[in-house]
């Protein structure tokens, strides 16, 4: 196996989201913000997610649901036919790696968070694959 770098993603929210992007456009984009409001709670303070307001009144964007999903889990979290987790290092620029195996075709991605992660990948053909 070999690991290239195949690009860099940037971020802006503190969090990642991938999914195949046909998916998105079948989603209520709405006003494309994260519309919460901070609550006090007895542990503390916390928020809701509310309703996108350009929307139908009752409707969450889908911006709104990958931000209240990925707030609910730090491990990921599926949501809206994607994965979406937080970032180490919050906002910036990170690197995306393709893992290849010995007829040089991708067979996964690896996305460095931190920069100190040295990624070794073993190919196992434990199973039968079509």
């Amino acid at each position: 196996m070999e690991l290239k770098t195949i690009g860099e993603v940037g971020v802006d929210s503190g969090q990642l989201f991938i999914t195949d992007p046909c998916y998105i456009k079948h989603q209520e984009q709405g006003n494309g913000q994260w519309n919460m409001e901070w609550v006090d709670t007895d542990d503390g303070r916390s928020y809701k997610t509310l309703p996108d307001p350009t929307l139908d009144g009752e409707t969450k964007n889908f911006y709104s649901k990958v931000c209240e999903a990925n707030g609910r889990s730090h491990d990921g979290v599926e949501v809206e036919l994607g994965v979406a987790f937080g970032t180490t290092h919050g906002d910036g620029t990170y690197s995306v790696k393709g893992v290849f195996d010995d007829d040089g075709v991708m067979v996964g991605i690896f996305v460095d968070m931190d920069g100190r992660v040295k990624a070794e990948f073993k190919y196992e053909d434990d199973e039968e694959w079509y």
